[in-house]
């Protein structure tokens, strides 16, 4: 099967000191920014004062709206919506990590292309039949400048906003919503803590081992996917137990990076269609840890009884890459499981779902959201999954 791949220009900056060296280029953007941080961590550790002072330097005004939480939902965003309007912002700065990223996302659609019609972030949002409104090129310039290595957001074209009144958590699709400019600032993702370097990147993780065994041809994002994996395999252990590991750092945000291309072209699969399901219901539940607790069943489900020659080769080179050796393929994909369940443990992410806030009786409502959500993702999954099957993985993931 020959797929389709979706090359997006990203414009990225990425290195230790690199916020410092991109006040003149934001400035070509606008002038008038909404900066939008994650809450309480930028301020606290003074890089979002950092950010207003580079911008002042430019004569950039700035608004800042610091209400952003985990899994940010519609209200968030639309409330941001209003202030950039109301501010006549004319760029926005998302600062922070994935929830700081698709908050900016979103403002920065609703701020352009709300009307008598649409009034609403959700509007956006395609669930079932029911398309979203389009989004064109009117989009507002928006600076992703992230505080993580995980959740790929700086370089793709998707915006993840969840609905606390329907507990649905899908994801705005457009190439127009790939950040204008992408700043990867190792002193910012240095300043992560063990668990946030552990969660996020398993996710990191996540997004290169499913877009690799995506169904499909993806030669140029089987690159990216295949050297996130090795970075990340050889470097979040390092990057989880010490911190001030420099190079272990920059090698993750590289794996984030990566992996982020890789999922802008050939997509993630069931763990992350499932895995969304989770959040929608559980927003305190933190979106790595949900993959955490379920990823390694899906392995197992797109193992078993697949004799697929291209699933087994792929899951093959995964448990290479961690350094595992068997005497037949099969084998050696099997190990993947194996390697993956190591760096789980490692990191102290070897969680079940019954480790979390989550009430076993909402399997079947969260699979049917998987399914109604997240289609297209179980659709690209090695293995065909019926609704049956998922629900079968969530069981054995309590």
């Amino acid at each position: 099967m020959i797929s389709k791949n979706n090359l997006f220009q990203v414009n990225l900056q990425f290195g230790r000191g690199s916020l410092n060296k991109t006040g003149e280029e934001i400035k070509a953007y606008g002038d008038n920014a909404l900066i939008v941080p994650a809450k309480n961590s930028m301020k606290r550790l003074g890089f979002l004062d950092k950010l207003i002072e580079i911008l002042e330097s430019e004569k950039i005004n700035s608004t800042v709206f610091e209400k952003v939480e985990q899994n940010p939902t519609v209200e968030e965003v639309d409330e941001g919506i209003k202030l950039a309007r109301d501010n006549n912002c004319n760029l926005i700065i998302g600062i922070g990590g994935g929830s700081s990223i698709d908050t900016a996302k979103g403002i920065a659609i609703g701020a352009t292309h709300f009307n008598e019609d649409i009034s609403t972030i959700w509007d956006f949002v395609t669930i079932d039949e029911k398309r979203g409104a389009q989004i064109t090129n009117k989009i507002l310039p928006t600076v992703a400048i992230t505080s993580t290595s995980g959740t790929g957001s700086h370089v793709t074209p998707y915006s993840v906003i969840t609905n606390k009144k329907t507990h649905e958590k899908p994801g705005i699709y457009s190439p127009y919503i790939v950040p204008t400019l992408s700043i990867v600032d190792i002193n910012i993702v240095s300043s992560m803590p063990k668990e946030l370097t552990a969660v996020t990147g398993f996710d990191a993780l996540c997004h290169a081992m499913e877009s690799f065994v995506a169904i499909g041809e993806h030669p140029i994002s089987d690159l990216y996917a295949l050297k996130s994996v090795e970075l990340i395999s050889e470097n979040l252990d390092k990057a989880y137990n010490n911190g001030d590991d420099i190079n272990a750092r920059t090698n993750m945000a590289l794996a984030d990076t990566l992996a982020g291309l890789a999922i802008s072209t050939s997509r993630s699969v069931l763990p992350h269609s499932m895995a969304h399901s989770i959040s929608g219901h559980y927003p305190m539940v933190q979106h790595g840890m949900a993959l955490a607790c379920i990823t390694l069943q899906v392995m197992k489900f797109n193992l078993e009884s697949n004799d697929s020659k291209i699933t087994v080769e792929k899951y093959a080179k995964i448990a290479e890459l961690f350094g595992k050796k068997g005497t037949d393929k099969k084998e050696l994909a099997l190990k993947s499981i194996e390697a993956i369940l190591e760096i789980q443990e490692k990191i102290g992410i070897q969680k079940t779902l019954s480790d979390l806030p989550i009430d076993k009786g909402k399997i079947e409502i969260m699979t049917n959201d998987a399914f109604r959500i997240m289609k297209s993702g179980i659709e690209r999954n090695p293995r065909k999954a019926e609704k049956s099957d998922v629900i079968k993985i969530y069981e054995e993931s309590f």
